[in-house]
């Protein structure tokens, strides 16, 4: 019998461009069940959700594949609302973000994977005596995000770059970074194996992904 995780993304469902690579790269026999935050809504609904000025911003998609931009705070009761549909759900053994920004403590009863502080984990464990480079949805996500990883000690180099407006941008941005940067975090899960080719490639760099360090985490945790 399948083990059964939980997954939530900030967007909506189904996000099978995630998690069919997450699937690849997980060596036992899983079954996800999904849940978005987003899940229901229409593209006008999601005026209500929109960022205010002071609020940090998070980029998603929508079912059809419209990228569309949330406001943080307010997408954490939808959030928390499909934590818990999953925590009641017996079967699931335990739940993870799909969404590497950072967030404050849900209630769940189940284990509950926080992708920031996982990568946050990673990258504080790695010495980087020159530049850190981070990829981005959003040039408007950069200033603030940069100077948050800042605090490991680092310069960081950040660059915008949506990981659903097509290949062409990943490689500007990638094109960037190159020659400036000692290591490069792409902070999104809308990344995929592809394109963190396509920047290791260009840059001669190692490349962090959200998506299979996950993945790999996971794939301990359950064999």
């Amino acid at each position: 019998m399948a083990l059964k995780i939980g997954a939530v993304t900030i967007g909506q469902t189904p996000r099978d461009d995630v998690l069919s690579e997450i699937k690849l790269l997980i060596s036992s026999d899983i079954e996800i069940v999904e849940k978005g935050a987003l899940d229901a809504l229409t593209l006008n609904e999601m005026a209500s959700l929109e960022p205010t000025k002071d609020d940090e911003i998070l980029v998603t998609r929508m079912r059809d594949g419209t990228e569309v931009t949330v406001g943080r705070d307010r997408i954490l009761p939808r959030m928390q609302k499909r934590i818990s549909e999953l925590d009641r759900d017996d079967d699931v053994a335990l739940i993870t973000l799909l969404c590497s920004g950072e967030f404050p403590p849900f209630q769940c009863g189940k284990p509950l994977i926080m992708p920031y502080r996982l990568l946050w984990g990673v990258l504080s464990s790695i010495s980087i005596e020159g530049s850190l480079g981070m990829m981005l949805p959003s040039p408007q996500q950069v200033k603030t995000t940069a100077a948050i990883f800042g605090g490991l000690g680092c310069k960081v180099v950040g660059v915008g770059a949506s990981p659903y407006g097509g290949q062409e941008g990943i490689v500007n941005a990638a094109e960037v970074l190159k020659g400036e940067v000692d290591l490069v975090f792409m902070n999104c899960f809308g990344y995929d194996l592809e394109m963190k080719s396509i920047v290791r490639e260009t840059t001669g760099k190692p490349v962090i992904l959200p998506r299979s360090l996950l993945a790999r985490t996971l794939d301990d945790l359950l064999c």
